[in-house]
């Protein structure tokens, strides 16, 4: 067994990091990318991501479908389906909750999945879609959020 002071000492390195405020180290190119191709909306004075392709592919189609993200992840969870999903569905939206990804992380604050379905309500209203007819695929903290949408 290690000496207790190498324990104490590697555990105190990333503390230390935060406390000193380093950087974090760049994004890949791929969540790059992903940030570029979304906005922003204001929900309460948070600013919150979100991704909402409009289809080309889907054609006839008027079907929009929410993707609700995990936890500890981001919206960007769904890249690597994205485009399939494009072509399914007339419009495919993805944010990142509050507290996550590329929103806002609002210290102190009380973080609750009523205000996460609030947030995707919102973001519904912000973009017109709040009389149309919304698939919801979640995964994780997403399906505690999708549960108290369907309620």
């Amino acid at each position: 067994m290690k000496e207790w002071w190498v324990q104490v000492g590697l555990l105190s390195v990333p503390l230390l990091a935060v406390y000193l405020h380093i950087p974090p180290p760049k994004l890949s190119p791929a969540l790059l990318s992903w940030r570029s191709s979304g906005s922003y909306f204001t929900y309460k004075e948070q600013n919150i991501f979100y991704r909402g392709d409009r289809s080309m592919g889907a054609v006839g189609s008027s079907d929009v479908v929410v993707l609700l993200h995990g936890f500890p992840t981001p919206s960007s969870d769904w890249c690597k389906i994205w485009e399939g999903l494009t072509q399914r569905f007339h419009r495919v939206v993805a944010l990142d909750f509050v507290g996550f990804g590329f929103s806002d992380k609002p210290r102190p604050h009380h973080y609750s999945i009523f205000e996460q379905a609030s947030i995707v309500e919102g973001l519904m209203h912000h973009l017109g879609l709040h009389h149309h007819k919304i698939h919801l695929l979640s995964h994780d903290y997403g399906d505690t959020v999708a549960q108290e949408l369907l309620h």
